[in-house]
C-alpha cells in the first residue's frame, strides 16, 4: 500500500484524510432532492468510490504509462476507456440498486429517461464525456494540486537541509585553516620567548570561544563580527608590531545582521598573502558602512612583488571558501569584486541587509 502511494509522495493517512473530506462535502451539501441521510450517504458512496477509481486509475496506470512512451493516442484511449468502464459500473449500479432502492430520489430522471435501455445508457455519449468528466474529475484536480504542493514543500525542505549541510562543512573547514595560521603565529612567539605570546593567546581564546559558540547560527548580529575583527586585528599588530600599517574605519551602528566569520576570511587573507610575505612595510586598510539596503566592506592591503604569479595561479583555500558560502547564504544578493594588480590586492563585498 505504501509503495502503491509513493507515486504521489503523499502519505497514505493524507491521502485518506483527503477523501474524507470529498465524501463530507458531497453528504453536507446536497440534501434538496434526497428524503433520508441514507440515500445521501449510500449515494455518494458509489460516486466517491468511483471517483477513487478514475483518480487512482489516471495517475498511477495512465500518466505512467505515457510518461513511457509519449503516446497522446494511447492516452486519450485509455481515458476513453476508463470512463466507459466507470459509466458501465455506474449504470450497472444505479439500475439494479439505487433507482429500486431509492425511487423518489431518481423519479425525476426516470420519468424523462426511464424508457432507455440499459445498452442505451451505456453508451450515452453525452454522459461519457460530458457529465461524467464534469463530476468525477473534480477530485482528481484537486488530488493533483495537493500532491504538487506537497512536493515543493519537500523539495524546499531537502534544499534547506542541504544548504545547512553545504553551510556546516564550509565552516568547519574555515574553523581548523584559521587557527593553523594563528597557531603558527603563537609559534613563532613562544619560540622568540616574547612577552606578547600571553596577549595572543588571550585574542585567540575571544576568538575561538566566538568560533565555537557565537557563530552557529545563519546570521549575527554584525557587532559581534565587528568584535571579532578587532580582536583578530590586535592579535596580528602585536605579531607584526612596525611591520603593517592597519586601518579599520567602522561607521556601523545600527542593530543589523550578516552571516558569521565571511569578513574574517578576507582579513586573514590579506595578512596572509600580503603581510606575511612582505619584508618591509606592509598596509591593510579595511572599511565597514552601510546604506540604504546593503552592508559594505572593503579591504585593501598591499603585497610583496613575488607573491603575484603565485596568487593568480591558486586561490587561497579561504576564498574559495567563502565564495561557496555567499552562494549559500546571499543567493544572487551580493556583489563580490576582487582587483589585483602587482602590489595590491583588493576586495569589494556588497551584501543585501537581513
Amino acid at each position: 500500500m505504501k509503495r502503491f502511494f509513493k507515486i504521489f509522495n503523499l502519505p497514505v493517512y493524507k491521502h485518506t484524510l483527503f477523501w474524507i473530506v470529498v465524501f463530507l462535502f458531497y453528504t453536507t451539501s446536497a440534501r434538496e432532492r434526497f428524503n433520508t441521510t441514507e440515500e445521501i450517504i449510500v449515494t455518494y458512496f458509489f460516486h466517491v468510490v468511483f471517483q477513487i477509481i478514475i483518480a487512482y486509475t489516471v495517475l498511477y496506470f495512465i500518466v505512467s504509462n505515457y510518461r513511457k512512451d509519449k503516446s497522446i493516442v494511447k492516452l486519450i484511449a485509455s481515458i476513453i476507456l476508463l470512463f466507459f468502464f466507470i459509466n458501465f459500473l455506474y449504470v450497472s449500479i444505479r439500475m439494479s440498486f439505487l433507482e429500486k432502492a431509492y425511487p423518489d430520489c431518481y423519479k425525476v430522471f426516470l420519468d424523462k429517461n426511464g424508457y432507455l435501455t440499459f445498452w442505451e445508457r451505456i453508451f450515452d455519449l453525452k454522459t461519457i464525456f460530458f457529465h461524467l468528466p464534469l463530476f468525477y474529475l473534480q477530485p482528481l484536480f484537486f488530488l493533483v494540486g495537493l500532491t504538487f504542493y506537497e512536493n515543493q514543500y519537500k523539495l524546499s525542505k531537502i534544499r534547506e537541509q542541504k544548504r545547512a549541510v553545504e553551510l556546516k562543512a564550509l565552516k568547519h573547514q574555515l574553523n581548523p585553516h584559521f587557527l593553523f595560521n594563528t597557531l603558527n603565529n603563537l609559534y613563532v612567539l613562544s619560540v622568540e620567548k616574547s612577552d606578547k605570546a600571553p596577549e595572543i593567546i588571550e585574542k585567540l581564546s575571544d576568538i575561538l570561544d566566538y568560533m565555537l559558540y557565537g557563530s552557529d547560527k545563519k546570521f549575527v548580529h554584525i557587532q559581534k563580527e565587528i568584535e571579532l575583527i578587532e580582536n583578530y586585528l590586535a592579535l596580528e599588530q602585536v605579531r607584526y608590531e612596525d611591520r603593517v600599517l592597519v586601518s579599520f574605519n567602522n561607521s556601523i551602528i545600527e542593530n543589523i545582521k550578516i552571516a558569521p566569520l565571511l569578513l574574517l576570511t578576507f582579513i586573514e587573507n590579506s595578512f596572509k598573502h600580503g603581510v606575511s610575505q612582505e619584508l618591509k612595510m606592509a598596509a591593510v586598510k579595511i572599511d565597514l558602512s552601510s546604506e540604504k539596503e546593503h552592508i559594505i566592506f572593503n579591504i585593501f592591503n598591499t603585497k610583496p612583488l613575488s607573491t603575484t604569479e603565485k596568487l593568480i595561479q591558486k586561490k587561497s583555500i579561504g576564498l574559495t571558501n567563502v565564495e561557496q558560502q555567499l552562494n549559500l547564504l546571499y543567493p544572487d544578493t551580493y556583489d563580490l569584486k576582487i582587483e589585483e594588480t602587482s602590489k595590491s590586492f583588493s576586495v569589494n563585498l556588497k551584501l543585501k541587509k537581513h
